[in-house]
């Protein structure tokens, strides 16, 4: 496979990130949009240069010459979506969360593993430099025996109850638009699922999540607290502790440019330059492109393992919390 040819469902905000990071690669090309309005996916073809645009996802499925496509709709159509574009055999990232719960991830995997085809959840965090540059100072012992996660990110959303971010029937709440971000980042760090869960939650007054803060318990002895909120700012900062000395990454969800290494005092002893000129949308359309090429089925740095494995955690605590969507 040398050019791949890609499709994108929705045309929001992050579809327009995502199709500006394909139109910078090489023997890459936007073929086909698809909308439920069409005058939507129109417009958005029109904008990109795109050849095709389609109101029913089955009529760009139906396009021979199409190898990938990327969801980047609400989390609730996440799964039949998925779904219908690996029954078709054609290639998908999903944005995050992959599906509202890891029944339904499980099955897409499943599905993928069967058809043979790629399916990786668009989760950035293990796609940065800086991410990979913690992780081999962690190998090479540099911040000691790890001993704790901190990491935490939130925004103060308008108070439009109707909108997305507080809707149950869209799948709101703080947890599974941020909060899985600082429960990957605790996963990749800790290699492992924890023993515990613990949380403290405040609701909306539409019932889904508005903050909360969760505190992980590990084997290796590893404490993590993390949180996550719509309700209030919260610095979208990852911190991780060793018994030797401690790195901070900030914006590390975002496209963190550097790690900055402290001592057990928090004075700084080194600054780790980790930029990258690409957007995180072209590292992500890149990696993929890359894992084709090469003829993987499963992303090297966003294992299925992982994905599910937050999403049972995102599970628990949901459960913890009484909060279910509408259709589980």
């Amino acid at each position: 496979m040398t050019n791949i040819q890609w499709g994108i469902i929705g045309t929001g905000n992050i579809a327009h990130q995502f199709a500006n990071a394909l139109q910078q690669l090489d023997e890459t090309t936007l073929l086909a949009v698809t909308s439920r309005q069409l005058s939507s996916a129109k417009k958005f073809a029109d904008e990109f240069a795109i050849a095709s645009a389609f109101d029913t996802l089955d009529t760009m499925l139906a396009q021979p010459e199409l190898d990938a496509v990327y969801i980047a709709t609400p989390h609730p159509q996440h799964f039949a979506q998925a779904k219908a574009c690996l029954l078709a055999g054609k290639s998908v990232l999903c944005e995050k969360p992959m599906t509202l719960n890891k029944a339904q991830s499980e099955e897409l995997v499943a599905l993928a593993r069967k058809q043979g085809v790629f399916l990786m959840e668009a989760m950035l965090i293990p796609l940065f430099p800086a991410i990979a540059k913690l992780q081999q100072l962690i190998e090479q012992g540099t911040l000691g025996e790890i001993k704790g996660i901190q990491a935490s990110m939130g925004f103060n959303a308008p108070r439009d109850w109707s909108s997305r971010i507080f809707n149950p029937e869209l799948a709101g709440g703080a947890l599974l638009d941020i909060g899985i971000y600082p429960l990957t980042f605790a996963y990749m760090i800790a290699q492992s699922a924890p023993l515990s869960i613990q949380s403290q939650v405040e609701k909306a007054v539409t019932g889904v999540d508005l903050q909360s803060s969760i505190a992980l318990n590990y084997s290796s002895g590893i404490i993590a607290n993390l949180s996550c909120s719509v309700g209030h700012y919260l610095p979208c900062t990852a911190c991780v502790f060793g018994d030797k000395t401690w790195a901070e990454v900030v914006n590390f969800s975002f496209g963190p440019s550097q790690v900055i290494i402290r001592d057990q005092m928090g004075e700084q002893l080194e600054v780790i330059n980790c930029a990258t000129e690409h957007s995180s949308y072209y590292l992500e359309a890149k990696h993929v492109n890359e894992c084709l090429r090469a003829g993987l089925t499963e992303s090297p740095l966003v294992p299925h393992q992982q994905t599910l494995a937050v999403l049972d955690m995102m599970d628990s605590l949901r459960a913890q919390w009484q909060l279910t969507y509408p259709g589980e």
